[in-house]
Parts: structure tokens; sequence; C-alpha cells
């Protein structure tokens, strides 16, 4: 049979080991007190003690009564919790708990729910906003047709910058030319008999014909071709009963043009048509 090995501390807090046989007899002891229980159960190992199977059963009891006592200290801490709470005992609480669990999850499911909601909202809205800004982006303005037919070709005028000391120059009128002609359109003398017409309802009007020419040519040419176009306008006018006295003549040549031409021999550009003219001047006294 086995003998009973213990180990405990004395007075003095120093282990000690004691040696009982089956028969309640003491048959061993420590004679000396040890700080470590290490130490202790050394001596006691070195006096017969069999630390393998006596340190199992021991440790074994002990943790089997550690184990008791904290199952039941749990358990009193976790009734009294109950009572705090209101719940009658453990199966009362896990059902709650329980309970909030899966509120837990609805609620949440719920959040999910309600964000993946906004979010669809709010990429939609951006969506839409992209559509509209690429329709607005690339979206072609229909083309602006002028009508051609109905906008007749505005008369270039302007004023005389070097009039005499005692006189007035105002613009009156002008009258087209071809390139390199100085003969007067059907057209530009339906224009001059409106002027005529004017020139005769006012009797103390003098007019001056001021000759102009396109950029094509040179110099010199230009500036006998504008005299003859001046000449021309002033024989007209004549002819329909206006006193030459009435009428004087200049010619420009190629200088102070109405639009500046921005290639010379263009001469079907806009530019030179409008510098190939007869300006209508009217001179007030």
């Amino acid at each position: 049979m086995n003998d009973k090995w213990e180990f405990y501390k004395d007075v003095d807090m120093k282990w000690r080991w004691r040696r009982t046989a089956p028969n309640g007899n003491i048959v061993g002891a420590s004679t000396e007190g040890y700080a470590n229980k290490i130490d202790c159960e050394g001596n006691a190992h070195r006096n017969g003690w069999n630390s393998t199977v006596v340190a199992q059963e021991q440790d074994d009891n002990m943790t089997q009564k550690e184990l008791s006592e904290e199952h039941k200290e749990i358990k009193r801490k976790a009734y009294e919790l109950y009572k705090e709470h209101g719940f009658k005992d453990g199966n009362d609480f896990i059902a709650w708990l329980e309970t909030e669990r899966q509120a837990g999850i609805k609620s949440r499911s719920k959040r999910d729910r309600q964000m993946k909601s906004i979010l669809s909202t709010i990429v939609g809205i951006l969506c839409v906003i992209v559509v509209i800004l690429l329709m607005m982006l690339f979206k072609k303005s229909p083309p602006v047709e002028l009508a051609k037919q109905n906008a007749p070709e505005p008369k270039i005028m302007m004023f005389v910058v070097d009039p005499k000391v005692d006189e007035k120059v105002v613009v009156f009128g002008d009258t087209h030319f071809d390139f390199d002609k100085y003969t007067l359109s059907q057209e530009a003398k339906t224009l001059l008999d409106k002027d005529v017409q004017e020139l005769k309802g006012n009797p103390k009007m003098n007019v001056r014909m001021a000759g102009y020419t396109s950029a094509e040519g040179t110099q010199e040419v230009n500036q006998r071709l504008s005299e003859r176009r001046a000449n021309t306008v002033r024989d007209y006018l004549v002819e329909k009963g206006i006193a030459p006295e009435r009428i004087t003549v200049i010619g420009y040549g190629r200088t102070r043009p109405a639009l500046y031409e921005v290639k010379p021999g263009d001469v079907d550009s806009k530019e030179a048509l409008a510098n190939m003219r007869v300006l209508f001047e009217v001179v007030v006294k």
C-alpha cells in the first residue's frame, strides 16, 4: 500500500513534507523548512517520495478541487447578475441574449439595405449628370444659314478725311464697277437715277465724285482708272440734267481702301469688290 505524502507550510511559512502510513502513523518528516517548494520536494524525493505518481494524484486532486470551487464561484456570480438584471436563470438570460443578437442582425441588415439604396440613388444621379454633360458637349449646333437672296450686299460708305477748309463733305452713296472697268452697268445707272432726283430736288447741293480701285495693278494704272471712273459718273449726272459746275471729281487710285485686301491678287474677293467704286460725296458749303 502507498504511504501518504503531504507538503505544507509551517508557522514560519517554510515548506515541509510529512509521510503518513496507511494506519495513520507518521513514518517520516522533513527536519527543516524550505523557502521553495521544489527544494522541499527534492528532500522528500531523497527520502523515498515517488514524485511522478504522488504529484500527479495531488495535482489532479488540487485541480478538481480548484475547478469545483471556481465553478461554484462563477455560478454564484452569474445568478447574482441574473437577478440584478431581472432574469430568472441562465436559460432566461440566454433567450434574451439570442433575441438581442437577432435584433442586432436585423438592424444591421436594415442599415445595409438603406445604405445600398442611398448609394444606388447617388450613382444614378451622377450617371444622369454625366450623360447630360456629354450630350451638351457633343451636341452639334445647327448651322446658321444666312438668307443669301434676301440679304443685299451692303454699300461701303465713308467720310472724306481731307475736305477743303471752307466746306464739309458727307457721304451720299457709291457706285461699283467691274475689275479694270470704268463703264456703268445698268444697275449702277438705276441707282444714279435716284441720286439725280435727289440733286434736282436740292439745287443748292454740290457733289464730288471720288474714284477708287482695288489693290491689283500698279499705282499709276490704278490712279488713272480711279479718275476715269469718277468722270464716268460725272458725265452721267450731267447727261441727266445736273449742272456741270455742281460736280467735281477726284481719283484716289488704290489708296484709302474701304476694306483691307488680305490677298491683293484676288479681284473677286469681297474686299476687292468693295474697293472698286466711286464714292458719291455731298459738299456742304
